[in-house]
């Protein structure tokens, strides 16, 4: 926001500007604050499960949707490792990288 000063008969008024597409007004987009938290490591084994790919942790008991699916049906059916960030309201991972455990 930009203030400034204008003297009109001796009066002195302050005004703010603020351009239309102010980022100080705009609230962060959940893209803006997925890529503010950390990435982390998820293991499992990839499972299709419908037109969805999941990270099955059998272990744990968990399972997460796959965000790219062009990247997981890649590995459909191996133990993975996966790299991104978890939206735990969604229970999805937007994933970064996958790699084949061997």
């Amino acid at each position: 926001m930009k203030k400034s000063i204008l003297s009109v008969a001796g009066a002195l008024l302050i005004f703010s500007i603020t351009p239309k597409h102010s980022t100080a007004s705009m609230r962060p987009s959940s893209l803006q604050q997925q890529t503010q938290e950390k990435s982390k490591i998820f293991s499992g084994t990839i499972i299709k499960n419908g037109d969805k790919f999941l990270l099955s942790d059998a272990a744990n008991k968990l399972s997460f949707v796959l965000d790219d699916s062009e990247k997981a049906s890649q590995f459909e059916g191996k133990r993975v490792k996966v790299t991104g960030t978890v939206d735990s309201a969604s229970n999805i991972i937007h994933v970064e990288t996958i790699q084949e455990i061997a």
